[in-house]
């Protein structure tokens, strides 16, 4: 059976390919910078890592880099469940990169400098997680006896912000997602009352297709990206569905 690690995956994936204006919106959101959707460039450094770990495959869906205007570098890996190995991952993936983009440098003075860039990093929690979780992920670096760095990993849990929230950090590429938020309710059958379901009817229609109306209509997304957005929106609706099925493991 499929799992649903590969079918986010490749949800997650395909919505950080949409126009560009939504991938620098949502930097911006998420990263709390000022680049111009309209006149910034993206580009793309897929990565991949995934372990069999007592056959149990984990939990990572997607690593991703996008350089921002050819020099800014933002790494986002988006998670489903609370994963205890997350930063030394994202670690690792930022020093590959750091690795690749190397520079050797001269100062004024002509003598050599030697550089390199680690990625500005994130994890997106797109379903619910434990309290345990925390806001932040700090990674103690050692470096022999002369010298220790904390890495922070800012983290962003999808179903904690509020639909405002999303709407005003202009992260509308993450709404799609925002369906999870009464997943793992309804994945219990006793949880499925009417008023449960009714929730997830307004969910979808004022919160996540509302939400796409209205950033169309702001200039947010374009009209192609929203059309996007609303058959993303039905392929998780369709997959948690159906892992409520036991369909999808």
């Amino acid at each position: 059976m499929p799992t649903t690690r590969k079918l986010y995956d490749s949800i997650f994936k395909k919505i950080l390919t949409l126009s560009s204006k939504a991938v620098i919106n949502m930097i911006n959101g998420l990263f709390n910078m000022f680049y111009d959707p309209e006149n910034s460039t993206v580009s793309y450094h897929w990565t991949e890592n995934v372990h069999d770990n007592q056959n149990s495959m984990t939990t990572t869906l997607a690593d991703t880099i996008l350089v921002i205007n050819n020099s800014d570098a933002y790494h986002m890996e988006a998670q489903m469940k609370k994963d205890d190995s997350i930063v030394f991952r994202v670690f690792s993936y930022g020093a590959g990169y750091a690795d690749q983009t190397k520079e050797i440098l001269q100062d004024e003075e002509g003598c050599q400098v030697y550089r390199i860039h680690f990625p500005e990093p994130c994890v997106i929690y797109l379903s619910n997680v434990p309290k345990s979780v925390p806001d932040t992920y700090s990674l103690q670096v050692g470096f022999g006896h002369t010298q220790n760095i904390t890495y922070n990993v800012p983290v962003t849990k999808l179903t904690s912000c509020s639909v405002k929230e999303i709407n005003d950090r202009k992260m509308i590429i993450l709404i799609p997602f925002y369906i999870l938020k009464l997943r793992e309710k309804l994945r219990n059958k006793k949880a499925r009352t009417p008023e449960n379901i009714a929730s997830l009817k307004s969910l979808i229609k004022t919160d996540i297709m509302g939400s796409i109306d209205k950033n169309i209509e702001l200039g947010n997304i374009t009209l192609e990206d929203g059309h996007s957005f609303m058959a993303t929106r039905k392929e998780v609706e369709l997959i948690s569905r159906f892992q409520r099925k036991g369909l999808y493991q």
